[in-house]
Order: C-alpha cells, then sequence, then structure tokens
C-alpha cells in the first residue's frame, strides 16, 4: 500500500505536455524559443552590418565589394558607388537616402544550410561560403572581408543560421579540395 501512495502522489505530481513528456507540476514546461540561448541574444534579434567582397555563381576571379546587412534573419547587400567602394565610410549613402533603395538581393538565413570556412594563405587569409537548401535556392555566395576579425565575426554570426559548420584549410585561393565539391572529382553537395 505504502508502494502505490508514492506511485499516486508522482502521478499527482506530475502532469503530461504533448508527446507523452512528464514534468513536476511547479516546474514550467521548456519552450523550444528557450533551447539555445546565446549570449548574443535571440538570433532573429541578431544584427551586423559592413563592406565585404562577395563571389557568386561561377565566377572564380571576380570580387565584388558590396554593403552587407543582416537583420531580422534576412541577409540584404547594396551596390555601393565606386567611390564608397573605395573609401567605405561607415555609412554607405544608399542607407542616407530616403526612401532607402531595394537591396540587390535578400535571401533567408533560416534557409541556409552550411557555411564553409577556408583559409587560405594568399590573397586574404579566410573567406566563407553560404549554400542555402536546394527546395530555396541554388545560389552559393562566397565573402572575404580585408581584416581576418571582420570575416570570423561574419563567420560566426552565419553559423548560428546554419544546421552544418564545415571547417577545412588548404594552401592557395585554387587548391583543388573542396569540402563540397568544387574540386575535381569530388562529389558535388547541394546547392
Amino acid at each position: 500500500a505504502g508502494g502505490a501512495s508514492l506511485q499516486d502522489a508522482g502521478q499527482l505530481a506530475t502532469r503530461e505536455d504533448g508527446g507523452g513528456w512528464k514534468v513536476p507540476f511547479w516546474q514550467p514546461p521548456v519552450r523550444n524559443v528557450q533551447l539555445g540561448l546565446h549570449p548574443d541574444g535571440p538570433l532573429m534579434s541578431a544584427r551586423l552590418q559592413g563592406y565585404l567582397q562577395k563571389r557568386a555563381g561561377s565566377s572564380r576571379l571576380r570580387w565584388n565589394v558590396r554593403f552587407f546587412e543582416i537583420s531580422e534573419g534576412q541577409l540584404r547587400w547594396w551596390r555601393p558607388g565606386f567611390r564608397e567602394q573605395m573609401m567605405q565610410p561607415p555609412t554607405p549613402g544608399v542607407f542616407m537616402r530616403d526612401p532607402r533603395p531595394a537591396p540587390v538581393r535578400c535571401l533567408d538565413l533560416g534557409q541556409l544550410r552550411a557555411v564553409v570556412k577556408t583559409q587560405v594563405k594568399f590573397p586574404y587569409s579566410t573567406r566563407i561560403k553560404l549554400i542555402w537548401a536546394e527546395s530555396y535556392t541554388s545560389y552559393q555566395l562566397e565573402l572575404r572581408a580585408e581584416k581576418e576579425l571582420v570575416i570570423v565575426e561574419w563567420y560566426k554570426l552565419f553559423s548560428r543560421f546554419t544546421i552544418e559548420i564545415l571547417h577545412l584549410e588548404q594552401e592557395t585561393e585554387d587548391d583543388p579540395k573542396d569540402a563540397l565539391g568544387d574540386g575535381p572529382g569530388a562529389a558535388r553537395g547541394g546547392g
């Protein structure tokens, strides 16, 4: 009888929250939003902006300076004028116009599948490649910055949006090994 009363007390002291999971009645259920708390705050409120160099599509040589912004879970970029590309003022002209012009492109970072961080010895030491879910877009974007700390800051934020983070090192920018299959004989991966 003593064992039965303990079991009854246990049933009284628990409640069932979806999926058969039982928690004590004094403990509020854990919300999914709370599971991955980050010291920088919620992911959807993350903001970052600055000048980066981008290379997109099949171009292997051409890097373009653009002004990028991450806000509300979206990656947006604008093409600054030639003088702004060279001088890189803290606030680009595109942000001072009213109304602000539409970005060249806007991509949902919630659909970001992978970030590939590649360290090369020359030119620039680190670049990152962003790959979105195939069902969203086949667009692939490579980014680099003149300062190592800048690209590392962007990488850390992008990595929070991804499911998979890949890191590889290679000797030069044109080294054939690439984690997602851009090298010769490699299997093609996503997007």
